[in-house]
């Protein structure tokens, strides 16, 4: 998949994780309330909101059953677009989330060396 910026094709789109808690009280399966702000965000709104943000999906949202959480992947221009996405969809209305930037694993190997042993 191509992740790379318009105009920058030497660089890749940053990458990062969105990781979303919430209590069962709160869970669109059981309040009435969230469930309507879900489906109009989540699922009516999503699509329309992400491309116009420049954000696509590599993976999810997908819900890590059976508790409260839900995870996905995307490529995003940056983490204020990602963090704008949260707050027009009503993510956050119901749940706790976190924004993860992402580092590729073999990025952190050709550069293990720079960092320092603290551990003997």
């Amino acid at each position: 998949m191509d992740s790379t910026k318009a105009g920058d094709e030497d660089r890749p789109m940053p990458q990062y994780v969105i990781l979303a808690d919430h209590s069962p009280d709160i869970c669109p399966s059981s309040n009435s309330r969230s469930r309507n702000r879900a489906i109009q965000g989540l699922g009516q709104d999503l699509p329309k909101l992400s491309a116009e943000a420049g954000i696509t999906f590599l993976s999810g949202p997908l819900h890590l059953d059976p508790g409260h959480r839900t995870v996905s992947v995307v490529d995003a221009p940056s983490i204020e677009a990602v963090t704008e996405l949260i707050y027009a969809t009503g993510m956050s209305q119901w749940n706790t989330v976190e924004v993860c930037p992402t580092t590729p694993m073999a990025d952190m190997m050709a550069n293990l060396d720079s960092f320092p042993i603290v551990f003997g």
